[in-house]
């Protein structure tokens, strides 16, 4: 009798235990099928401290999920464990490359375009719009003289002229430093090799170089009229010539919170902005945008004119002149209704 009951009670062990590892079996792979096998869309931010209940209500929401799915990613697949914060964007793809990208740290990115000659608002504008990083905490930076002089070793106002236009791929929520760090490597990763020299054999430094840069950047866009450009502000810098770069002014203004794009007679008049090219001789202080290759090339190999003025014409490229009779003429010609 009593060896009956054993016997029994070892059945009903056995039978229990293989229940057990059915139902296992079972939820193992109605999990791991469903994850393989249904899309998600989704946008997550995970910092630090999200916990994993919230991260799972996240990606399923009110999804109908089979019976032991939690367990499954808490015991097999070890998503607690595992989650690394960040920003991740799933548009349409299946649960299980979702949850391996979080787990691996696989952050979507988004793109941001920075055109040439932007200047560092424009920037600031542009990343906060993307929602990379808020715009205060990037201008806070990029004038911070203490971190300018930590990145590039000198004693400038900020980094205006350093971050090289492009378009790049930032995480949403990215730190400003790292934005900072990328769009400065690619500025020294493309600056022409030869562009110290050659800024010396022209008697500038390299800073007064990209300041020039960036002033022939807000004048064209023409790959082909930058370095004339080039020519006539040094042309005009040889003689000790006031320079008149209309660009000069309105990034006075800009520093003043003043970000209306247009120049009246009072703003020419006014001696108190120091970017005032029209009242102060010689380069401003700082550059007014950041320049494109062409522009640092332009400045780099400028052409060898005799120009000193240029003016707009009615089809939009430039009319240059040696003497200011010859551009009072093209001034008239082309800029009268203007």
């Amino acid at each position: 009798m009593k060896k009956k009951v054993i016997i029994s009670l070892v059945s009903l062990v056995i039978l229990a235990a293989a229940a057990v590892i059915i139902a296992g079996v079972y939820f193992y792979s109605s999990s791991k099928s469903f994850l393989e096998n249904n899309k998600v869309s989704a946008e997550l931010f995970i910092e630090k401290g999200h916990s994993y209940s919230k991260l799972y209500k996240e990606i399923f929401k009110e999804n109908t999920v089979p019976a032991g799915l939690d367990l499954y990613l808490r015991k097999v697949v070890k998503l607690p464990q595992n989650m690394k914060f960040g920003y991740y964007l799933a548009d349409n793809i299946t649960y299980s490359e979702f949850i391996y990208n979080i787990m691996n740290g696989v952050q979507s990115t988004v793109k941001v375009t920075v055109p040439e000659g932007f200047n560092l608002f424009d920037i600031a504008n542009a990343l906060e719009k993307a929602g990379v990083t808020k715009r205060d905490e990037f201008l806070n930076l990029v004038f911070n003289k203490e971190y300018v002089k930590k990145i590039t070793g000198g004693d400038y106002e900020s980094l205006e002229g350093f971050l090289f236009p492009g378009t790049y791929k930032f995480p949403k929520n990215f730190k400003a430093n790292n934005v900072v760090d990328t769009m400065y490597s690619d500025f020294k990763k493309y600056l022409p090799a030869d562009f110290k020299e050659k800024a010396a054999s022209h008697g500038l430094t390299e800073y007064e170089a990209l300041i020039l840069a960036s002033i022939v950047q807000k004048e064209t866009y023409n790959v082909f009229e930058a370095p004339i450009v080039a020519s006539v502000y040094y042309n005009r810098l040889n003689i000790d010539m006031i320079l008149q770069a209309d660009p000069t002014i309105l990034y006075g203004k800009f520093l003043r919170g003043n970000f209306e794009i247009k120049i009246g007679r009072d703003d020419l008049r006014d001696e108190t902005n120091i970017y005032n090219s029209y009242k102060h001789k010689g380069l401003p202080p700082t550059p007014i945008c950041n320049p494109s290759l062409i522009a640092l090339e332009a400045v780099a190999n400028p052409a060898k004119t005799d120009y000193l003025f240029f003016v707009a014409s009615k089809d939009g490229e430039h009319l240059f002149s040696e003497t200011y009779d010859m551009h009072r003429r093209y001034v008239n010609e082309h800029q009268k209704n203007k």
